[in-house]
């Protein structure tokens, strides 16, 4: 994680403490803050600890990027559902309330560190317009990928928008599929908005991140592979009688599934569009492909 500040400014009167403040520090970092008396390291002490507000600027707390996520193994999730969600998946190690906060009752049974913050703090920390005034650290736990353990799958290449994925897990795990691939180039599954559209169904499946996907439908020959294309025969309403393991696969919003990933997929299929519109959103086509093999799995 990171804590960044920017363009903090605050002046007591007509005097100037803190004119145009930045700087970050990251998880693991040892930061010294000196200065001569009277220069202001008390005052932006207290702004960070809530006791003081700046007159501008802003504080955050975030995610610094995929990368650092996977290195320290923690991501930020906000809001009451999506924390008890969390408390339920056992992966919390912080929490950090507002002192306006009052539904004590969904962290009762927490026994890590929860961490009591001015109402502004809060919404300084805050990802959202409106906060509800809890946010919780949670681990990454780590699981080694063995395909053959799941048999309903959903595969993802390179989507990209962070709606559109948490969308898309939301939906599998509305039809009972139990394992998520996310290939390589695919964005991360621990961003912000992603974690809010999921609405805290990336807990309830086996989530799997930056994998080779044509290294990986290699060893499904098992399986019973779908994937939408436009160049298919056969329109997802002509299905029948679907049994066994299967895996459905969906690409990028704007190029779709790979060319290489297409050529090793044995099932090919289209959604019949009766009206005007060209295409579909990659998550609707995502949720009419897996509502309709759900209800078709024999």
């Amino acid at each position: 994680m990171k804590l960044t500040i920017e363009k903090i400014n605050k002046k007591f009167s007509k005097k100037i403490v803190l004119n145009n403040v930045n700087f970050s520090v990251s998880t693991g970092e040892i930061v010294a803050l000196v200065g001569r008396n009277g220069s202001g390291k008390t005052t932006l002490l207290k702004i960070l600890s809530g006791i003081y507000s700046q007159d501008s600027g802003k504080i955050r707390i975030e995610d610094v990027d995929n990368k650092n996520i996977k290195k320290y193994g923690r991501y930020l999730i906000e809001g009451k559902h999506l924390v008890e969600e969390a408390l339920d998946a056992k992966v919390v190690e912080e929490i950090i309330v507002s002192e306006s906060f009052e539904e004590y009752n969904i962290v009762d049974s927490f026994k890590g560190d929860l961490i009591k913050v001015t109402d502004s703090v809060m919404k300084s920390i805050s990802d959202t317009i409106t906060t509800q005034g809890i946010i919780a650290v949670c681990r990454i736990d780590k699981k080694e990928l063995d395909i053959n353990n799941y048999s309903k799958v959903l595969i993802l290449d390179k989507i990209q928008d962070p709606g559109n994925l948490g969308t898309i897990i939301r939906t599998a795990d509305a039809f009972n599929f139990d394992c998520i691939i996310l290939g390589k180039g695919t964005t991360s599954l621990y961003g912000q908005k992603v974690i809010r559209s999921t609405q805290g169904s990336n807990f309830h499946i086996d989530c799997f991140d930056n994998i080779d996907l044509v290294e990986l439908i290699d060893k499904m020959s098992n399986f019973n592979i779908f994937a939408t294309s436009l160049k298919a025969d056969k329109y997802i309403e002509q299905l029948d009688n679907i049994t066994g393991k299967l895996a459905v696969v969906f690409g990028n919003e704007g190029a779709g599934v790979g060319e290489e990933i297409l050529s090793k997929v044995n099932n090919l299929l289209k959604i019949s569009m009766p009206g005007r519109a060209e295409s579909l959103n990659v998550s609707i086509a995502a949720g009419i492909v897996m509502h309709y093999i759900s209800t078709n799995l024999k």
